[in-house]
């Protein structure tokens, strides 16, 4: 959206760009953008209008999350300054002050980690903390609970108390759906795929390109993205252990061959392709490459190839080196246990996140943990933690 002609052109006649994020859920954001545009101070700027859900790349370089905001950029395509208020004598005093210092502003960097951390496993005890004090956990939050409460049955109790943030955490703790979903988005056909919630993979082919690349939302405006790209991979697994049918892992697979070929960076994964002044700055999204990694550790399990392999430990230690909040380590947790405690099963599992269904794994036994056969889990212990 913002191309590269925009901000030449801001350049030659002296203006600065400002994107103006609004969401669905924003019932005000229409009026306030009309406002700014009629403010004389907006004749030195191009405004635009983006949905921060829709254009997350964007979001997560150029607000804090807050909706609405107003972010000015510079000719690098960098933040230099974000508006987040609603009044709006106090946003053209604001975009007055700003175009007056243009010049003396610095773009925001992101800078990149030199190292990456190793991963601490004590931190997962941080999830059962933050659920037992009340804390609203998301639905991957609660898929690592549930497996805890399995396999520490002095747990089982937190079931009762825990929080779920949204429709799917509910799902997974009762068994009911208790909202019809709004399927605009990818990442929720993914999610209802994953968890089994209703039949919606045609909805879900329908969002996937022949090259692997997936649509953001039923829009089509924004491709590519990587936490798209993971969850939409996971789901297509999902189909594939329930059906055995090749189709869908072949499309997995070509889910993670782009994801290697556009997104992969030295240390992890970019959050989305380069297609602008905007997104060239590399920024490795801590959620995103932790879902990244939970699906590159589904794919390993089921093709049993060391690169995929490789692969989501990279995500995943990026993803624990940024990670901040507990949404993110709880995926890092969910992706860690699979690698480090991986059994491949020949059927489904409830509420164990170490199990995946392979096709064959190589014994006579429904399990198969490290290079043992087992005929029951609960001759499987867990030490990890």
């Amino acid at each position: 959206m913002i191309s590269e002609k925009v901000l030449l052109d801001a350049k030659f006649y002296d203006k600065l760009v400002g994107i103006f994020f609004t969401s669905e859920n924003c019932s005000i954001c229409d009026e306030l953008f009309e406002k700014i545009r009629k403010l004389p101070i907006s004749q030195k700027y191009y405004l635009f209008k983006v949905n921060a859900n829709e254009y997350l790349q964007y979001t997560v370089r150029l607000t804090r999350g807050i909706i609405p905001s107003l972010s000015i950029i510079d000719l690098e395509g960098r933040m230099i300054a974000v508006i987040e208020s609603i009044d709006i004598d106090y946003i053209q005093e604001k975009l007055r002050e700003i175009y007056s210092k243009r010049d003396k502003l610095p773009g925001i960097e992101f800078p990149k980690p030199k190292s990456v951390e190793e991963i601490n496993v004590a931190e997962f005890f941080d999830i059962v903390n933050f659920a037992m004090d009340g804390n609203p956990i998301d639905f991957r939050g609660i898929e690592f609970l549930l497996f805890y409460a399995k396999v520490h049955k002095d747990y089982e109790r937190l079931l009762n108390i825990i929080t779920p943030l949204d429709p799917i955490g509910k799902f997974l703790v009762n068994g009911k759906l208790e909202t019809t979903l709004d399927e605009t988005y990818t990442n929720i056909l993914a999610i209802e795929t994953i968890y089994n919630i209703s039949d919606v993979k045609d909805k879900l082919l329908e969002r996937i390109k022949d090259d692997g690349t997936v649509f953001r939302s039923s829009r089509k405006e924004v491709i590519g993205l990587l936490v798209d790209e993971a969850i939409t991979g996971s789901a297509l697994l999902s189909l594939y252990q329930r059906t055995f049918d090749d189709k869908y892992l072949n499309l997995s697979l070509k889910i993670y061959d782009w994801i290697i070929k556009n997104l992969e960076s030295d240390i992890g994964f970019r959050d989305s392709p380069v297609n602008d002044p905007i997104t060239k700055h590399e920024y490795f999204e801590p959620l995103a490459n932790s879902e990244a990694s939970i699906f590159f550790t589904k794919l390993w399990a089921i093709t049993d190839d060391s690169k995929i392999r490789e692969k989501a430990e990279k995500a995943l230690k990026i993803a624990f080196t940024l990670g901040s909040d507990i949404r993110v380590l709880s995926r890092v947790a969910i992706a860690y246990i699979k690698l480090n405690e991986l059994i491949k099963s020949k059927k489904e599992v409830k509420n164990d996140i170490r199990v995946e269904i392979v096709k064959d794994n190589g014994c006579k036994e429904d399990y198969k943990y490290k290079d043992s056969c087992y005929d029951s889990l609960d001759k499987i212990e867990f030490n990890l933690f």
